[in-house]
């Protein structure tokens, strides 16, 4: 009874078939969702301006960072060739003075760079740290979404990674993702007003 249903002709299938005949790599299928993905701004954001900024980022353009499932945030590793290039507890008192004879602390590794950059624009990452390998995920929790901070402070990690040595990009490490992942989940919302 089923054949009895069918009533076009079995060519008119064929090129349904032949799609099905395509090898879909995980890179390529990788690819073509992150280029599908759309970016969630958060409110204030000015969408016109950021959005070729962030353009120039993502793996679509050649960039290295990534957006979060959801659209409303950026992803990346990156490796060093040390632990100590990646992290290490930089002793106080360490300075030298920059060409206006202004004090300036020496900084000798990447996430101290980026903590000070932190502090400046006053937006931090959710990060994992894992040897010579850091996961840093840049979003806006209040009002959540991707905002020209989260932009602009990615832009700069890429400046403070090659400052600091980073290696040739490897596969992003679910591992460290996923450590990423579960302390935003039960941390408190960093970015709400405090009361």
């Amino acid at each position: 009874m089923v054949a009895s249903r069918i009533t076009k002709p079995a060519a008119q299938f064929k090129p349904a078939v032949k799609l099905l005949t395509h090898t879909v790599t995980p890179r390529l299928a990788s690819s073509v969702a992150a280029a599908m993905q759309q970016p969630r701004f958060s409110a204030g954001t000015d969408d016109a301006h950021v959005k070729p900024q962030l353009d120039t980022l993502l793996e679509s353009a050649g960039g290295r960072w990534a957006l979060t499932a959801g659209g409303e945030g950026l992803e990346r590793s990156f490796k060093f060739k040390t632990f100590a290039k990646t992290w290490v507890c930089v002793p106080l008192g360490d300075y030298q003075r920059d060409q206006d004879g202004l004090k300036r602390e020496l900084v000798q590794d990447f996430m101290t760079a980026v903590s000070l950059q932190c502090k400046v624009k006053n937006h931090h990452p959710e990060w994992s740290n894992v040897y010579n390998t850091t996961f840093i995920r840049w979003t806006t929790h209040s009002p959540k979404g991707l905002s020209e901070k989260d932009v602009t402070l990615a832009a700069m990690c890429d400046a403070i990674a090659r400052d600091f040595g980073e290696l040739d990009p490897e596969p992003s490490s679910c591992e460290l993702k996923g450590l990423a992942d579960g302390v935003a989940a039960s941390a408190r919302d960093c970015c709400a007003p405090k009361k």
